[in-house]
């Protein structure tokens, strides 16, 4: 997996474009894909290919030394990130009915905002490497087949969080406290509690990805809520002795 990610990271960089940032949030709205109810049987790259280009994805097929391969892709020139199917059912790695996506970030990841952020959105997972620095992951499932459409979104949705990500990795200071790690779980969600007080009503979502954000923003909130409820059945800690 090493050797993996090396080959990839050094073909992010001939990858990368030179596109502002303030265009992500426009190209991330999710375009129409062809056919998007069109059942994909795997994420082989042969498949999700032709995904990534109609979302505008820059992306290429690299391979290890030892045979696997992986798709290294760049979005909107802000965001490098790494499609492998998994979970592959024939030799030489064909038929694979797992997606992992993620995008790393080098420099020094403050702790308490990488939590705050795994914590706040269940959708994908972020954590720090061994180096310092962070990753977001998401992994998707295709075991009985999954609509274009699904996986273009699935994507694109990952995208929308890899961006927050990177802002909030990027505007976090150093300093690990409880204090802080409230002040970056909050920080996590797009203000929508502040646009529910202001306007006294709740943010309309037209778009799929909008909704999903919106959703994304709730999760926490909803979990909370449902845990808080007694009435609900609980699962135990046993302990061993």
């Amino acid at each position: 997996m090493k050797k993996l990610i090396g080959i990839m990271a050094a073909a992010a960089a001939v990858l990368s474009t030179a596109a502002a940032q303030n265009n992500f949030s426009d190209a991330a709205q999710a375009p129409v894909v062809a056919n998007p109810t069109t059942v994909l049987k795997n994420f082989d790259i042969q498949r999700i290919g032709p995904v990534l280009t109609e979302l505008g994805v820059t992306w290429q097929t690299v391979t290890a030394s030892d045979g696997t391969n992986a798709v290294v892709a760049n979005y909107a020139g802000v965001i490098n990130f790494y499609m492998q199917p998994t979970a592959c059912q024939s030799v030489g790695g064909s038929n694979c009915v797992g997606l992992l996506i993620f995008s790393p970030y080098e420099g020094s990841a403050n702790p308490q905002t990488v939590r705050a952020f795994n914590d706040r959105y269940p959708f994908t997972r972020t954590t720090l490497d061994a180096s310092g620095g962070a990753f977001i992951t998401r992994y998707d499932i295709a075991d009985y087949g999954v609509p274009r459409g699904n996986v273009a979104h699935s994507i694109t949705n990952f995208l929308t969080l890899a961006n927050r990500f990177q802002s909030e990795l990027s505007s976090a200071s150093q300093t690990v406290s409880l204090e802080g790690y409230a002040d970056d779980l909050a920080a996590s969600s797009l203000n929508l509690v502040g646009l529910k007080n202001l306007t006294g009503e709740t943010a309309h979502a037209s778009l799929p990805n909008e909704r999903h954000q919106q959703s994304f923003d709730e999760a926490t909130d909803n979990i909370v809520r449902l845990i808080a409820d007694k009435s609900l059945p609980r699962n135990k800690i046993k302990n061993l002795k």
